[in-house]
């Protein structure tokens, strides 16, 4: 049988029987095997078939009590993924920042800036 690839959120979401909401905090809370190109967060997502398969029977007792919660997110769970998408995009936005200060420092360098 030849590797499955499910692209994106709501192929991930179908083979997992969940809405696709759940599979990204189940990804934030506990580690649920997705991938993205050049380990960036907003982009498109992947993931295989046969990873999930195994990560869901590792994690069933976990995936279990989350899934009989009154709701489906609590204010922790929130609270948890805003810190991380926060830190994430700062961590994005100074490596932009950098790669802009060196643009500047390179242009100078060269004499092409303005003084």
């Amino acid at each position: 049988m030849g590797l499955h690839i499910l692209n994106g959120w709501k192929e991930i979401s179908s083979y997992i029987d969940r809405v696709a909401r759940t599979a990204q905090r189940w990804e934030l809370q506990f580690g649920m095997p997705v991938h993205r190109p050049a380990n960036k967060r907003r982009t498109a997502v992947v993931a295989f078939a046969d990873e999930l398969d195994v990560w869901l029977i590792r994690n069933a007792d976990a995936l279990n009590g989350a899934s009989h919660r009154a709701s489906d997110e609590t204010d922790r769970a929130r609270l948890q993924e805003t810190l991380f998408r926060l830190q994430f995009e700062t961590k994005e936005l100074t490596a932009k920042l950098l790669h802009l200060e060196h643009l500047h420092d390179t242009a100078h360098s060269n004499g092409k800036g303005s003084p």
